[in-house]
């Protein structure tokens, strides 16, 4: 555990101060719900979406993914003789 000495707006300490009240019945454990606060803003927030944005790259249109299809599909038709 690091100790350190911050300044706080007595708006944003107040605050606070009534959480840790609240939440554990004391003061005693402010620095506590500073850590949770913190650790909690730390984690990434983004979705699955915004993750997988970009990974996948498109290789060809739906008009080529159309033509390659119908050309393969003459290939085919071509070898069985239909």
């Amino acid at each position: 555990m690091v100790k350190t000495t911050i300044n706080l707006d007595t708006e944003v300490y107040t605050a606070l101060v009534e959480e840790a009240v609240r939440k554990y019945g004391t003061t005693k454990k402010l620095s506590r719900l500073i850590n949770e606060k913190l650790r909690a803003r730390r984690r990434p927030t983004i979705g699955i979406t915004e993750r997988t944005f970009g990974i996948w790259k498109m290789k060809e249109t739906g008009a080529e993914y159309v033509r390659r299809i119908r050309t393969e599909t003459e290939k085919r038709e071509k070898k069985l003789g239909i």
